[in-house]
Order: structure tokens, then C-alpha cells, then sequence
């Protein structure tokens, strides 16, 4: 939420889906589309800073953090 108590968005795209929170807390992982193909992405909590993850040739989907502290 903005600091007005209101709903900001964090990502630019419209097929965005199953986001998944860190284990720390700072970064979410989610589905969306890029070029027409499933891929990761990346944000910290405020969306200043996105990344796409990199994949082979293969869409994905569902992002779940590894599993914690094994």
C-alpha cells in the first residue's frame, strides 16, 4: 500500500499471477508474460526494482521459493 493507505501497483504488465514472497521478506517472485512466452519475475516489496529470471527455452509457471533452510 502507498503511505495514503491506498492500493499501489508494483509491476507494469496485466498477466501477472501466483506471487510468492521470499523468505526474508524483501523480494516477490511471480508469473507473468513477456514476448508471448510464461516467465519469472522478479520485484522488491515498493516495484522499483524488477528482474526477469532467466529460463531456458521453456515457459514456466507457479514460482515457489526453494525449499527454506535444507
Amino acid at each position: 500500500m502507498a503511505g495514503n493507505g491506498q492500493p499501489q501497483a508494483i509491476t507494469d504488465t496485466n498477466d501477472d499471477e501466483s506471487p510468492s514472497f521470499a523468505p526474508n521478506g524483501k523480494l516477490i517472485i511471480y508469473a507473468s508474460r513477456a514476448q508471448g512466452r510464461d516467465v519469472l519475475m522478479t520485484t522488491t516489496l515498493d516495484g522499483k526494482i524488477k528482474a526477469r529470471l532467466v529460463s531456458t527455452t521453456a515457459d514456466v509457471r507457479e514460482p515457489v521459493w526453494g525449499p527454506y533452510g535444507r
